[in-house]
């Protein structure tokens, strides 16, 4: 006798995929600035794109920890648990960079943070289109 395994309720692949690309566009911004703009200005677009790579980082694995799990009120706990500690997580990390980070440049500090989330929007929408 042979079962068949329940098929997960959700896919981690994309949100890894989306977490690939947003520590590339890190990198890159993180290079354009320091090498245009100054050390002052690099840090600061990194601690940007860095704030928002960690809480998305941190959702990720909060959300999708129970990836195959087939309770669809557990996953949705999960994601909802997910979001919050991003809120918290990126709150904390943007005082930190204020409170320890004399320097930093707020342009490009929240260029860093914006063009992250901007990533997490394109990503799933292009993945979406070339899906089908």
């Amino acid at each position: 006798m042979t079962g068949s395994k329940p098929q997960p309720l959700v896919q981690y692949q994309p949100a890894l995929q989306q977490l690939k690309w947003q520590v590339r566009l890190m990198v890159a911004l993180w290079l354009i600035a320091q090498l245009l703009y100054g050390t002052a200005a690099g840090v600061s677009a990194l601690a940007g794109a860095g704030i928002a790579v960690i809480g998305q980082a941190y959702f990720v694995f909060r959300a999708f920890r129970h990836a195959g799990a087939t309770s669809a009120q557990h996953i949705v706990q999960e994601f909802y648990r997910g979001e919050a500690g991003k809120f918290l997580l990126t709150a904390l990390l943007f005082a930190s960079v204020f409170i320890f980070f004399k320097e930093v440049e707020p342009v490009w500090l929240f260029t860093g943070f914006v063009l992250e989330q901007l990533v997490a929007w394109i990503v799933p929408l292009a993945n979406r289109n070339t899906q089908r």
